[in-house]
C-alpha cells in the first residue's frame, strides 16, 4: 500500500474531485494548503501580495499498481498537478 499525494492549484479542485468520483475513487482526503514562492513566480496580484498561491492536497491510500495508474491518468489532465507516491510503513498497516 502507498499514499498518493496530489497537489493541485485550487482552480482544479472540483475537476479532480469529479474525476476521482467518476472513476470509482470514493475514499480520499482533501486539504487546503498554500504554495509559497518568490513574488516573481506568482502570477496574480493577490498571490504577489501574500507571497503564496492557494493549493489543494488530495491523499489517497491505494495499492501501488492502482496508485501508479491513477497518477498517470491525472498527469494527462493538467501540467499543474504534482504527484508523490509515499510508502506506508509496515507498522501502520492493518
Amino acid at each position: 500500500m502507498v499514499i498518493l499525494e496530489v497537489y493541485v492549484d485550487m482552480k482544479l479542485k472540483d475537476m479532480i474531485v469529479d474525476y476521482l468520483l467518476e472513476h470509482g475513487y470514493d475514499y480520499f482526503y482533501f486539504f487546503e494548503c498554500f504554495e509559497y514562492a518568490a513574488i516573481s513566480l506568482l502570477k496574480s496580484e493577490k498571490e504577489q501580495v501574500s507571497g503564496r498561491k492557494d493549493y489543494g492536497l488530495f491523499k489517497l491510500y491505494l495499492e501501488e499498481e492502482q496508485a501508479d495508474s491513477l497518477a498517470q491518468e491525472l498527469q494527462t489532465l493538467s501540467q499543474e498537478i504534482a504527484l508523490y507516491l509515499l510508502p506506508v510503513s509496515r507498522a501502520l498497516r492493518h
